[in-house]
């Protein structure tokens, strides 16, 4: 592990700033009673805070982000989020749930950007994030390892991801192997979203451990879909990884856009029916287990759909349509609560997605449970 200093984001002026102009709803109470979502949402141009809704869609809690967040890394331990900006990201903020309050704001070192996706140790004690290390001659995926005991928040060292694209980042059900989805592209900073290296790609799903940073598992897909970038993953019940892709070959093609690893680390993808595949647009945007690990939600924002797998057979259930919903969080049955840009918030389970709230705020792409 390499040892690399860090320092403080100044986000104390604009905090300040948007507290003058902006409502704000009561800090969390009771969260012990019932689950709570969290999710990065746009309040207006430029405007854009963390925000706690219950499962009737009401406001629990809120707070100014100084920009666009993506997603929340949950510590029950602690009762604290940390919320990554949106690749290329400079920031995230440690915020405890119970007040609505920023514990701390961390930053890549020079020459990094966050990937906008972060897990904690099962402890608490540690926080790892994906980050793009951009200064050499070629990008390559990193883990930034933080120091979360204390209130300092620095990054002690890094692991390599063996990959460019580090995106989506899990914690195995053992606690210590950390499960990270390389999407592949390469990206720099001084290009803003552009990717460099299509013709290039080589997408990869890795096993590392956490303690030492040894590459123990490397999964890739056939070469004839290297362009099939794995970004975002969840475990099913029995300890398998799903992952979801993002086409970048010719918009025509109809690729598998989800699959699952098994304890062999072989990956095998799934089918679409044939009249589905086309809702997808070739992108998907969230994957999310249910709370017994029966049932895979994949959410595509670009095609308006919330997709439903079965987690055991890997058979296609339900498709349901949601314009630009990609927030998707389990309930405390085997449903889900999606979110869309659109502000709306919606149940989905058997077949059916019912609405439970229209918001003014506009979801952004990823929602969290928090019990």
């Amino acid at each position: 592990m390499r040892s690399t200093a860090t320092e403080r984001f100044p986000f104390g002026a604009l905090a300040d700033a948007l507290r003058a102009i902006l409502p704000f709803a009561r800090p969390l109470g009771g969260a012990e009673e019932r689950p709570v979502f969290v999710s990065s949402v746009r309040v207006g141009p430029r405007q854009h805070m963390l925000m706690l809704i219950d499962e009737r869609g009401g406001v629990v809690g809120r707070m100014p982000l100084a920009g666009r967040g993506h997603d929340i890394a949950v510590d029950p331990a602690r009762r604290r989020v940390a919320v990554f900006a949106r690749r290329p990201g400079y920031f995230a903020v440690i915020v405890d749930v119970a007040s609505m309050t920023p514990l701390a704001t961390i930053t890549p070192p020079e020459g990094h950007h966050f990937f906008g996706h972060g897990i904690f140790s099962t402890d608490g004690r540690l926080l790892y994030a994906t980050e793009n290390n951009f200064d050499g001659e070629r990008s390559r995926g990193v883990i930034g390892v933080y120091d979360a005991s204390g209130t300092d928040y620095q990054r002690i060292g890094e692991f390599e991801t063996h990959g460019v694209d580090a995106h989506e980042i899990l914690l195995a059900p053992d606690g210590r192997t950390l499960v990270i989805a390389n999407g592949g592209i390469e990206t720099h900073p001084d290009y803003g979203r552009q990717k460099l290296n299509l013709a290039e790609m080589r997408p990869s799903i890795v096993r590392i451990d956490s303690e030492t940073g040894d590459l123990l598992e490397e999964t890739v897909l056939d070469p004839a879909l290297n362009r099939l970038s794995m970004r975002h993953m969840t475990f099913d019940g029995a300890g398998n990884v799903w992952f979801g892709c993002q086409w970048e070959g010719a918009r025509s093609e109809r690729p598998p856009l989800v699959g699952r690893i098994g304890r062999d680390g072989a990956a095998r993808l799934m089918s679409f029916p044939d009249a589905i595949a086309p809702l997808a647009r070739n992108y998907i945007g969230s994957v999310v287990a249910s709370r017994d690990g029966s049932t895979i939600a994949t959410s595509s924002p670009i095609g308006g759909q919330v997709f439903f797998w079965d987690a055991a057979s890997g058979d296609f259930r339900d498709a349901l349509a949601l314009p630009d919903g990609c927030g998707v969080a389990p309930t405390e049955d085997a449903a889900f609560l999606a979110t869309a840009g659109d502000g709306r918030v919606m149940r989905a389970g058997d077949g059916r997605l019912d609405p439970v709230a229209r918001r003014h705020e506009q979801f952004d792409n990823h929602l969290r449970r928090i019990d």
